[in-house]
C-alpha cells in the first residue's frame, strides 16, 4: 500500500505543469527605441502599410504589359425549324496599351510618392509611439521613487511616534503630541496604497506599448535623474525634423501630379488588339465552320470628350489642394522650429531648478535635525518635528517632479526630431 502511494505521488509530480518563473526584462531609456521598433503594434503596421506601397510600385513597365482574355463555350441550341443542334464556341483576344497620353507614368511617380509618404507616416507612428513610451517610463521611475522616499518618510514618522510616546511616558509631554504622527500614519498609508495602483497602471500601459506580453515582470536598473550634457543629444538639423510635415509636402506633389493627369484626359489613347473566333450556327448562319471563324488585328484611337470637359476643373481643384498642402507644409515647419527653439530654453530652466531642489534638500535636512534636536531639549513641540518632515519630504518629492518633468519634456523633444 504505501509503495501505491509513493507511486502515485511520484507519478503526480510528474503529470504536474511546471512554473517556469521568467527572467525580468530590464527596461532603460536608451533600450525603449529598439523595443518599440521590434514589437510595437502601431509601429510593425506601420511598417506593413510601408510594404504594401512599394508593392504598388512599378505600375508603368506593368502597363504595357498585354492582357489576354479566353473564353469558350459548348452549346445546345435550335435555330427556327431546324433540327437541335450542340456545337462550340470559343475564342482569344489580346490587348495592348501603347499610348495613354503620359498618364501611366503619371501614375508611377504617384505610387512611388505614396511609398514615401507612407515612409514618413511609419517614422511618425515610431516616433509619437517613443514619446508615449518614454512618458510612461519616466512616469513610472517618478512613482516608484516616491514610494521609496515615503516609505522613508514613513519610518521616520515612527521613529517620531515613538520619541512623543517616551516623552509622554516621561511626564514631560501629553498624549496630544502622539495624535499628530498617528494621523501622519494615516495618510502615508494612504498615499502609498494609492502609489501602488498608479504603478501598477503605468506598468500595464508601459508593457502594451512595448508589445511584451501581459504579465511581464519589468526591472528598472536606472535611475531617475538628470543629464548634464543633455543638449548634445537634441542637436539637429532640417532632416530630422522633416519628416513631421514631410507627409503633407507629398500630397502636395501628388496632388499636382493628379491635376496633371486630369489635364490629360483630353490626349488620345492608343490600343492594339488581335482576335481569334470560332463562332457556332447560333451565332452566324453558315454551315461550315471555316466560314464561322473570325480573326483580327487592329489599333484603336480613343478620346473621351465627355470626360475631358470634367477633368478641366477636377485639375484646378487638385492644384488649389496641392496649393493648401504646400502652404501647411511651410507653417508646420515654420511652427516646429519656433516650438523646438521655446522646449529647449525650458529644459534649460528645468535643470537648473533640478540643481536649486538639491540644494533645498540640503537646507531643509538641516532644518529637520535642527527641529528633532529642539524638541528633543523640549524647545519645540510635535507640530513642528511634523512640519519640519513633511517640508524634508516635500523639498525631495519636488526635486523627483522637476526630474521626471525635465526627462518628459526631453523626450518630447526627441519625439519630434526623431530621436
Amino acid at each position: 500500500m504505501k509503495r501505491l502511494f509513493l507511486k502515485i505521488s511520484l507519478l503526480a509530480q510528474v503529470l504536474a505543469p511546471t512554473q517556469v518563473l521568467a527572467e525580468p526584462v530590464s527596461i532603460t531609456s536608451e533600450a525603449l527605441r529598439s523595443l518599440l521598433d521590434a514589437k510595437n503594434i502601431r509601429v510593425s503596421s506601420a511598417k506593413l502599410s510601408q510594404e504594401a506601397a512599394q508593392e504598388r510600385e512599378g505600375s508603368l513597365g506593368r502597363s504595357f504589359l498585354p492582357s489576354l482574355e479566353l473564353h469558350g463555350a459548348q452549346e445546345s441550341f435550335k435555330v427556327g425549324n431546324e433540327e437541335q443542334k450542340s456545337q462550340p464556341t470559343y475564342g482569344a483576344e489580346i490587348k495592348a496599351n501603347l499610348y495613354n497620353g503620359g498618364k501611366d507614368q503619371i501614375e508611377s511617380d504617384i505610387r512611388r510618392l505614396e511609398t514615401t509618404k507612407r515612409s514618413t507616416q511609419s517614422k511618425k507612428i515610431l516616433a509619437e509611439e517613443l514619446e508615449k513610451a518614454r512618458t510612461t517610463y519616466w512616469e513610472l521611475r517618478y512613482l516608484q521613487e516616491k514610494m521609496l522616499l515615503l516609505k522613508d518618510t514613513l519610518a521616520v514618522n515612527q521613529q517620531n511616534l515613538n520619541a512623543a510616546l517616551r516623552r509622554i511616558k516621561s511626564g514631560v509631554a501629553t498624549d496630544s503630541d502622539r495624535f499628530e504622527f498617528e494621523m501622519k500614519d494615516v495618510d502615508l498609508k494612504r498615499e502609498l496604497a494609492e502609489l501602488e495602483v498608479q504603478i501598477q497602471n503605468n506598468t500595464r500601459t508601459l508593457t502594451l506599448l512595448l508589445g511584451l506580453s501581459e504579465g511581464t515582470v519589468l526591472s528598472f536598473p536606472e535611475k531617475l535623474s538628470h543629464d548634464h550634457d543633455y543638449e548634445v543629444s537634441l542637436k539637429y538639423t532640417d532632416k530630422d525634423h522633416e519628416f513631421q510635415y514631410k507627409e503633407t509636402q507629398i500630397q502636395a506633389e501628388q496632388d499636382t501630379l493628379a491635376a496633371k493627369s486630369q489635364h490629360r484626359e483630353w490626349w488620345p489613347k492608343l490600343d492594339a488588339y488581335a482576335s481569334y473566333n470560332q463562332f457556332n450556327e447560333r451565332e452566324e448562319d453558315k454551315i461550315d465552320a471555316n466560314d464561322r471563324t473570325e480573326s483580327v488585328v487592329g489599333l484603336r484611337l480613343s478620346i473621351s470628350l465627355p470626360n475631358g470637359f470634367e477633368s478641366r476643373r477636377e485639375a484646378a481643384a487638385k492644384l488649389k489642394e496641392s496649393q493648401a498642402s504646400q502652404a501647411l507644409s511651410i507653417f508646420a515647419k515654420q511652427e516646429i522650429e519656433a516650438n523646438l527653439k521655446g522646449e529647449i530654453a525650458e529644459l534649460r530652466v528645468m535643470h537648473d531648478q533640478a540643481h536649486e531642489a538639491e540644494e533645498n534638500i540640503l537646507r531643509s535636512e538641516r532644518y529637520y535635525k535642527l527641529t528633532q534636536s529642539e524638541y528633543a531639549r523640549g524647545v519645540k513641540n510635535s507640530p513642528d518635528v511634523l512640519g519640519a518632515s513633511e517640508k524634508l519630504f516635500d523639498m525631495k518629492n519636488k526635486r523627483l517632479e522637476i526630474l521626471k518633468k525635465f526627462q518628459v519634456a526631453k523626450a518630447h523633444v526627441l519625439s519630434k526630431i526623431g530621436k
